[in-house]
């Protein structure tokens, strides 16, 4: 008869383990081999939820008729799954209680429906709280459950709870993934992830509508600004680069904000303000502004904030603050916003003098 605790099997279920990415998968890792290291009659799997007794799943080898009957009244009166989550260590039924207390028990009750008499009950620790249990059991033919199959038991469930906070991890890091795609694709504004080769790693909704390189001069742009950005990452340590080109013939300008990410990630954030053959319109009246002062009120338009202003156009925040003051009252708005629309309601070309 094969020993179920060789070594060659230990082996194999950690290995299960290991490559068992969702819950699912770790779930049926432990169902095929590692509750091949107890002998059983019958065998499960049981999840709980936050509050640490209601179940959420159950995996069991066979369909018993027992498993209602237990979730009926047999859970609530379990000392040996009582003793498992209170000791946070396995336990059987000969060790538990007193025998009679388990014969008198709603527990034993139940899974004597199809004949079985002896429990194993092993919490799952996942994180220091009980996440779960796994259970065994043998009909009255059998002997009680070893020590051995005690320390065999500890063995499995420690295994089982990394392998379950690995999982936990991995589809925890999958959902934030989905749900910030699903936040950005929400943003009107491109944002493209890059890796410092301009390589790209995503793009928004907003970022994929825009133009092919093959088909747009502005989106030709774009990509040597991301290069550009993206070399000065590499080369100069920068965190930090904007950028704005300009085709000669077509007038199409795109202006790029690139922002480094953090280490160890080797990628960076691009903001594009404007690719396309659409300028931002003007105001109507360039000749009231001087040359300095055009320039602030295109980078408002753009969406810039003061910091970034300030950075684009070689001077000081305060100095910009200036700027804008004095362009409110040339042209009778009261604020970033009352300028911007104003841009934004005329189409006139601007006119350099």
């Amino acid at each position: 008869m094969h020993d179920a605790r060789t070594p060659e099997l230990r082996h194999r279920y950690v290995n299960a383990l290991l490559t068992a990415l969702t819950l699912d998968e770790v779930s049926d890792a432990f169902m095929s081999v590692g509750s091949r290291l107890i002998s059983s009659d019958v065998h499960g799997l049981y999840q709980f939820g936050a509050d640490g007794r209601r179940v959420v799943s159950a995996l069991i080898s066979d369909r018993q008729h027992f498993v209602d009957d237990y979730e009926q009244y047999g859970r609530a009166d379990d000392p040996v799954l009582d003793f498992a989550v209170r000791e946070k260590r396995p336990i059987d039924s000969s060790r538990a209680v007193a025998a009679e207390i388990w014969a008198s028990s709603g527990a034993h009750a139940a899974i004597a429906v199809d004949g079985y008499l002896h429990s194993l009950e092993a919490p799952l620790l996942v994180a220091g709280s009980v996440f779960g249990t796994v259970n065994f059991a043998r009909s009255p033919k059998r002997s009680p459950f070893s020590d051995e199959d005690l320390v065999t038991a500890r063995f499995a469930t420690e295994q089982l709870a990394l392998a379950m906070e690995r999982a936990l991890r991995f589809e925890l890091t999958g959902h934030r993934t989905s749900m910030l795609e699903y936040a950005l694709d929400r943003i009107a504004q491109p944002v493209i992830v890059t890796d410092l080769e301009s390589r790209v790693l995503f793009r928004n909704r907003a970022a994929r509508d825009l133009p092919s390189p093959t088909t747009s001069r502005s989106a030709h742009l774009l990509n040597e600004s991301i290069a550009e950005a993206m070399d000065s990452f590499r080369t100069l340590g920068k965190r930090v680069h904007t950028s704005s080109a300009r085709s000669g013939d077509a007038g199409e300008q795109v202006i790029t904000r690139s922002f480094r990410l953090s280490e160890p990630h080797d990628a960076a954030v691009t903001l594009v303000f404007n690719a396309g053959t659409e300028r931002p319109s003007t105001l109507p009246a360039w000749n009231v502004l001087t040359r300095r002062e055009q320039e602030i009120v295109e980078l408002v338009a753009r969406g810039l904030s003061t910091e970034q202003i300030a950075e684009s156009a070689f001077i000081t925040e305060n100095t910009v603050k200036q700027h804008l003051k004095r362009i409110f009252a040339k042209v009778d708005v009261h604020n970033r916003a009352e300028l911007v629309q104003k841009v934004w309601a005329h189409g006139e070309a601007r006119h350099d003098g």
